[in-house]
């Protein structure tokens, strides 16, 4: 019964730490490929993003260009917001965007100054653990 209790106590620990690690490295291997991670925390992008997810973003490549259907995060007051591109005004270099889960376009054209980049990848849930 001891060595029972001994070989559970091993692997539950060695699970926690393997745990730990890969949570660590979900927020900050980003960084080495210059992305931010951020947690999103409203329900605006769902299905496609739901919220508790991590959302990875960069900044658009010098070749790439924005398109409509992608999605990007851009600073809105002091809000980070994660939204679809729905069209863009070549004429003042801003975008439209739109939440999925939204019925309207945001009120307001987000500036090129403002798009922080365009999200890359998503890690579902694992969001929850890392809001405080």
């Amino acid at each position: 019964m001891k060595k029972a209790i001994q070989t559970l106590s091993f692997w539950l620990v060695n699970l926690f730490l393997m745990a730990a690690l890969l949570l660590a490295a979900a927020v900050w291997l980003p960084g080495v490929f210059h992305m931010k991670a951020c947690v999103v925390k409203s329900s605006s992008m769902e299905p496609a993003i739901k919220a508790g997810s991590v959302i990875y973003v960069s900044q658009y490549e010098a070749d790439e260009k924005i398109s409509p259907g992608d999605i990007v995060s851009f600073q809105a007051g002091n809000v980070m917001v994660t939204h679809r591109v729905v069209s863009m005004n070549a004429k003042d270099n801003t975008i439209i965007t739109k939440g999925d889960a939204n019925a309207v376009c945001d009120a307001m054209p987000v500036s090129q100054e403002e798009l922080y980049g365009k999200v890359r990848f998503q890690i579902p849930w694992i969001g929850y653990l890392l809001l405080r």
